[in-house]
């Protein structure tokens, strides 16, 4: 049975965002809790959801994935994402009915595996989330010339991760712009592949900014 944790907003406060959040392979729900208080600092009105992976990594019951692993490539990971991105649809679909709140006010933020979970499901679901911040992301295939994409997307990698090159992150950048995808980059460059307290720094911010800047653009 899948583990969701569950934080509300500030009290006597209705939610006005949902960020769901996807851990890396290896890990589990609660490893992403610092990071979720910490983007409730700068929104406190936002509701949190930590769900856990989907497979067992290993012979570890307190690790999850949401794909497996073992034996992957780049001819096979694809597959094995589309294969749960229906489970990720229902899982965010769930919450958003649960706390009332809109595709627009949804955002996807995932490490490592979880990011590029997050990648290809708003990839795959342009109308699921209005914004993804990845760290130490990438996507499974980069998106192909037009492809629609309706969510601003926050990629920050670091300038020494050995295990996702920021190189992908470069690309994702370059591609989703030539999309006209909203997409900002950050490079950490004295960071390799960890989130740390900088990197949710930086994301929450780029995010932070992007709402403002899609509020601005409605006035006009």
């Amino acid at each position: 049975m899948q583990q969701v944790y569950r934080f509300g907003p500030a009290p006597e406060q209705p939610a006005r965002h949902l960020f769901v959040f996807l851990h890396a392979s290896g890990a589990d729900a609660r490893s992403m809790i610092p990071a979720a208080f910490k983007y409730q600092g700068r929104f406190p009105s936002a509701a949190l959801v930590l769900p856990s992976g989907f497979a067992r990594y290993g012979k570890e019951n307190e690790r999850q994935q949401w794909f497996s692993t073992q034996g992957l490539t780049d001819d096979n990971r694809m597959a094995r994402i589309s294969a749960i991105l229906p489970r990720i649809e229902q899982l965010v679909r769930r919450e958003q009915t649960n706390h009332r709140v809109p595709r627009e006010r949804t955002v996807l933020i995932g490490y490592s595996q979880g990011g590029t979970v997050a990648l290809e499901a708003v990839k795959a679901m342009p109308q699921l989330a209005g914004a993804v911040v990845a760290y130490s992301a990438r996507f499974a295939h980069l998106p192909k010339p037009g492809t629609r994409m309706d969510s601003r997307i926050h990629l920050v990698h670091g300038g020494y991760d050995s295990v996702v090159s920021r190189v992908y992150a470069e690309r994702a950048a370059r591609v989703l712009s030539g999309l006209h995808v909203p997409v900002t980059l950050d490079i950490i460059e004295d960071l390799g592949h960890a989130l740390t307290h900088e990197a949710i720094c930086r994301g929450s911010l780029r995010l932070l900014q992007g709402i403002y800047e899609r509020r601005r653009a409605t006035l006009h």
